[in-house]
Parts: structure tokens; C-alpha cells; sequence
């Protein structure tokens, strides 16, 4: 079954303890106690290599994941800067401010990004306070879920994290979905890695496992943050299963997405080609695209009838948002010849 609708193939309870099961014949699998040691350790070693840091400390969430590197780097004041479409800002509840004090500083409203003279504007606001305060912290998120997926632009990202070195700002990367961005930037994980003391990647969003998060960064900063991961409740009696899918997945990841990708650019030219779509690229994007009918029309049950046509042929999509489907690009594409699944769009549309 293909799927438009996450950044990775829906799959079943059943398909997954499939894929545990495989894993456990293929190299046997140790346990962890309280998410240390074990297949945690071999996951952590694996991501701290990809990523070029020193240490990297498995998290059940990336919630806890941002919270925990902010609590860490943020050591020379209580404001952080932040994207406004952030999830940080957005999705956590206040979180930050909340339960560690920390003052949260949207920037670049309404945009994927934010610039190195906002930034700038910010910490000399802190400065002429009249109650002196301090910018502690930064973080950038890339890609931005709120944004369709946009990166954040890789120039301005080096100039802020430059800046930030010089002013003794800890510096935080969201890259969630980094592993996916970099297919589309051409930018290499690990450069990304580098611009910033932590970064953050998920586990579930393609890594083929139910959940879980790694944080990785200097070793003197992560080595003891075991300890805040469970005062936060996030030490887990057993986090194996996670680091063993995610594991098996880190194997073939990039090879796999680069092919969804190639198969995802001759769907997206057929499907411009048609005369049936209006195809939406996300400037500076990722694996998101925007699709519409090229004749709208007015009839409201168009689009449930179109999606549910696609339900029929195996292909499951996401609901239209003011008339407009925002397909995500995944590995479900696989072994799927990108004409058949063109056809299979037009001809729904045109029954629908």
C-alpha cells in the first residue's frame, strides 16, 4: 500500500512485530535497563557516528529530546530564540517556559526561518533591558512541519550558528526530519550536525520504529543526561524494541529514500503533465508537494470521492486542506513504477 500521509509507510501491529521478529533472527537482540546499555547503547554509538558528536543519549520523544538540550546548553540566560512556526514554540504546550523557567523568543513569523539581523535585534534587546538578561540558547528547525516542510536556508543557518559561537549562545538544531532534508538540500547530515553543539533526530518519522528520539552533542553536555531523562519520566524500563527497528532501518535508509524520491519526481512531472493536477512545489521543500484539481469545480464531495477511489487502488491520502492535498514523499513508493500510480490518479479524478 503506498501512503502520501506521514513521512514514512503506514504500517500494521502486525507488520511491525514482523519486523522485530526478523531483526531479533537476523543478529539476536540485547536488552536494555532503563534505556542504558543494550541495543540503546549500539543505537546511540550508531547515531553519534553518523552525526559526527561525541555522545548521543536515546529519548522516548523528541519533545523531551529539545527540552533536555535547551535545559543543557542554556547556561548564560533564560531567553531562547526560537521560530515562531516552530514545533518548539507551537506544539509543546510552553513547555519550556512552564516546567524550566525558560522565556521563549519567536522569530520570523509566519516563515520557515528566521535571519542572523533578527537573531542580532534579539540578544541586544536582552542587553538593554532594563532588568539585564541573557540569551542562552537558540534553535532551528529543519524541515518545519508547519511549513510544509521548507528548510530553513543553509546560509543563513551557517551565519546565525557562526554568530552564536561568538557570543557564547548554545545552539540547538530540531532535525527531526534532517535525514529527509538532506536528500532535497544536498547538504550532508552531518554538515548539518556540525553548525550546532546538539541535534535532534526522530526515530519514528521514517526510521521504521513506533517511537523514540536521539539526542546527540559534545560528551561533557550528554554524558549525566540520563539522569534529567528520567526525573523527566522518560527513563523507560525497556526501550529495545525502538533502537532495534530503527537500527535495521538506518542500514538501507538512504539508499531506499533516495529511490522513493526519483520514483516521487516522475509521479510529480506526469501528474503536472496530465492537465487533470495543478502541482504545488514548496520553495526551498522537502519531501511535501501540494496537489489540486486543475478544475476545481464546485462539487463538495469531489474530494471524499477522490480519496476514497485512491483508498480502493491501495493508496492512502491525506485530506484536502482548502481544496489542496499536501503529499508527503516516503519509501511506501518503492517497487510502485511511477506511470502506474500517475494513471491511477488521473483516472479516479476523472471518475470522480
Amino acid at each position: 500500500m503506498i501512503s502520501f500521509r506521514y513521512d514514512a509507510p503506514e504500517y500494521s501491529c502486525s507488520e511491525i512485530a514482523e519486523a522485530l521478529g526478523k531483526a531479533a533472527a537476523k543478529r539476536g537482540i540485547v536488552q536494555d535497563a532503563y534505556s542504558i546499555g543494550g541495543e540503546i547503547k549500539e543505537l546511540e554509538s550508531e547515531m553519534a557516528a553518523l552525526l559526527c558528536k561525541e555522545r548521543a543519549v536515546f529519548m522516548p520523544t523528541g519533545t523531551l529530546a529539545n527540552h533536555l538540550a535547551i535545559r543543557a546548553l542554556a547556561q548564560r540566560g533564560d531567553r531562547v530564540l526560537v521560530q515562531e512556526r516552530s514545533h518548539m514554540y507551537q506544539d509543546s504546550g510552553d513547555a519550556l517556559s512552564r516546567l524550566s523557567g525558560f522565556n521563549l523568543i519567536p522569530l520570523g513569523h509566519h516563515r520557515a526561518g528566521y535571519t542572523c539581523e533578527e537573531a542580532r535585534s534579539a540578544y541586544a534587546d536582552a542587553l538593554q533591558a532594563r532588568v539585564k538578561t541573557g540569551v542562552g540558547a537558540l534553535a532551528i528547525e529543519s524541515p518545519v512541519r508547519r511549513c510544509h516542510g521548507e528548510t530553513f536556508d543553509y546560509g543563513e543557518m551557517l551565519r546565525i550558528t557562526a554568530w552564536a559561537r561568538e557570543k557564547k549562545i548554545g545552539t540547538h538544531l530540531d532535525g527531526a526530519r534532517l535525514f529527509i532534508a538532506s536528500h532535497y538540500t544536498k547538504v550532508a547530515v552531518r554538515d548539518y550536525a556540525s553548525s550546532f553543539d546538539t541535534v535532534y533526530v526522530s526515530l519514528y518519522k521514517y526510521f521504521g520504529s513506533p517511537s523514540g528520539a536521539v539526542l546527540a552533542g559534545p560528551g561533557d553536555l550528554l554524558d549525566g543526561i540520563y539522569h534529567e531523562r528520567r526525573m523527566f519520566g522518560g527513563g523507560l524500563n525497556q526501550a529495545w524494541i525502538f533502537a532495534s527497528l530503527a537500527l535495521e532501518s538506518l542500514q538501507s535508509f538512504d539508499a531506499q529514500f533516495s529511490e522513493a524520491v526519483r520514483i516521487s519526481e516522475d509521479l510529480i512531472d506526469a501528474l503536472a503533465n496530465s492537465g487533470v493536477f495543478l502541482v504545488d512545489r514548496i520553495p526551498g521543500g522537502s519531501n511535501i508537494f501540494g496537489l489540486k484539481f486543475s478544475n476545481r469545480g464546485s462539487d463538495p464531495g469531489r474530494h471524499a470521492r477522490f480519496v476514497e477511489g485512491l483508498r480502493k487502488k491501495n493508496i492512502l491520502m491525506p485530506e484536502a486542506a482548502a481544496g489542496e492535498y499536501f503529499l508527503k514523499v516516503n519509501t511506501s513508493l518503492l517497487g510502485f513504477p511511477p506511470e502506474g500510480i500517475a494513471a491511477d490518479f488521473i483516472d479516479v479524478a476523472r471518475e470522480s
